[in-house]
């Protein structure tokens, strides 16, 4: 396979100090601003170049060409000694007025560093996969688009356009001249603070034109020897501050609008006099009243408890009476409970106050739920049984869980007793002999009654 042939040579700084004539600016950003984006393109719509970086905190190509069509600043032309994180941090927030096509030469710089450096990029792997064998030269770099040699022709052009010593003289001229206008402007930011005096200033200013102050100032600079990776290495290091701040800055948005977005309420405020917003302040009306109610469906309850018991404590000692009399119905004991004697001053032939037919509940035989007996219907009845039931249920439960505990213990002691059995086994008896006791022997009392731990 025959690999694509070289690009010409690099620009070089004696080329540049040796140019008699210059490329005009428009002309050269025309050409650098078409060639990005029509590269950016390329990559995303082929698959030979692989998938590019879209990280907007790394200065490859794509993030410069949009950085400059949003109108924002590269990094300060001034030397580190005059950078501080406050004014980097202010100058992320600047904006120029011009379009990108519209701005001056110098702020192209990185994009024209990054520009060549993904020509040499993109000839490196063309070469790469003729070798290989992945393509030949006559291969569409995507469908309907030029063939692997018409690129490297294109290419070819710009970057004869893009070396030649008239764009590298305009270049080194308008990067020189835009960090002596910094210079010029920091000069007069120290003034306006009264950091320098005006005489020193004039002083400064009358030795940024001079000969020898003006050629140590740094231009373009000739990468000519430089590989893609060490280009991107550069840019990498001279916008490390700004990018560090400004995806911080980034981050906080982000957290601030998370937090906004989940305070904001779900539903939109009516008016006043809207349907809704009566609504909306009947059911606020209606919460309000909520608490009194449960406060005093409490008590109720409480009361309700309480009744209960004393009717259970009625019905206990009533159920004693009766089993206390003769089966015969005689009226041998004529006494009467304490608290039926006390409360109700009935014969003892009357049971109870639930055995009484005069006060069990009577139903129509055609119309149910209709009691013909207010005596034990109250609004609370209802109440009663239901706390009754709850009571029941939990005595009920706590009784198993009682039994749970007792066959607990009891397993536990037979593992005991069994432990104690072994022991005692390698122990030699009081009498000398050497025997032991039989598997079988029972270490429990004989009357005990293990038939109410299997219940469950």
């Amino acid at each position: 396979m025959t690999p694509l042939p070289p690009f010409p040579g690099s620009i070089t700084q004696i080329a540049v100090q040796a140019a008699t004539a210059v490329y005009p600016a428009d002309y050269i950003v025309e050409h650098i601003l078409k060639l990005s984006g029509y590269l950016i393109d390329l990559a995303s719509n082929s698959n030979i170049f692989g998938r590019t970086g879209a990280d907007p905190y790394s200065p490859s190509l794509s993030t410069l060409f949009v950085r400059l069509r949003e109108k924002r600043l590269g990094p300060s032309r001034l030397p580190p000694g005059f950078l501080s994180p406050e004014r980097i941090h202010a100058r992320i927030h600047l904006r120029v007025s011009e379009e990108a096509a519209s701005r001056p030469l110098a702020d192209f710089e990185d994009l024209y560093y990054a520009l060549l450096a993904r020509i040499q990029d993109i000839y490196q792997l063309l070469n790469l996969r003729i070798e290989s064998g992945f393509n030949i030269a006559s291969h569409v770099v995507f469908d309907e688009g030029p063939s692997i040699a018409e690129l490297h022709t294109s290419l070819t052009e710009y970057w004869n356009i893009l070396n030649d010593a008239a764009c590298g003289k305009a270049l080194d001229d308008a990067i020189r001249e835009a960090r002596v206008q910094a210079l010029r402007d920091e000069i007069a930011w120290q003034v306006e603070n009264d950091n320098m005096s005006t005489e020193d200033a004039h002083a400064q200013l009358s030795q940024l034109y001079s000969a020898d102050i003006y050629n140590g100032i740094l231009g373009l600079n000739y990468i000519q020897d430089w590989v893609p990776a060490m280009v991107g290495a550069y840019l990498e290091q001279k916008y490390r501050h700004m990018f560090d701040l400004e995806k911080q800055e980034a981050a906080v948005k982000t957290r601030l609008e998370r937090r906004q977005a989940r305070m904001k309420p779900t539903r939109v405020a009516s008016p006043p006099d809207t349907p809704e917003a009566q609504i909306h302040t009947g059911r606020h009306q209606a919460r309000g009243v909520r608490r009194p109610c449960r406060e005093s469906s409490l008590k109720a309850r409480k009361q309700a408890h309480r009744r209960s018991k004393q009717l259970q404590e009625q019905s206990q000692l009533a159920t004693i009476h009766n089993d206390m009399r003769p089966l015969s119905g005689s009226t041998a004991s004529k006494k009467q409970s304490p608290i039926q004697s006390k409360d109700h001053d009935q014969p003892h032939e009357q049971a109870s106050l639930h055995t009484s037919p005069s006060y069990q509940a009577q139903l129509h035989p055609g119309q149910h739920h209709e009691e013909h007996s207010a005596a034990l219907y109250t609004p609370d009845t209802e109440q009663d049984r239901a706390y009754q039931a709850d009571l029941e249920m939990f005595l009920d439960w706590h009784v198993k869980t009682q039994r749970v505990e007792e066959y607990s213990n009891y397993l536990r002691a037979r593992a005991s007793q069994s432990a104690q059995r072994v022991v005692q086994g390698t122990r030699a008896p009081a009498d000398g002999s050497t025997g032991s006791r039989n598997e079988g022997d029972e270490f429990l009392h004989p009357d005990m009654d293990l038939s109410r731990f299997m219940e469950f």
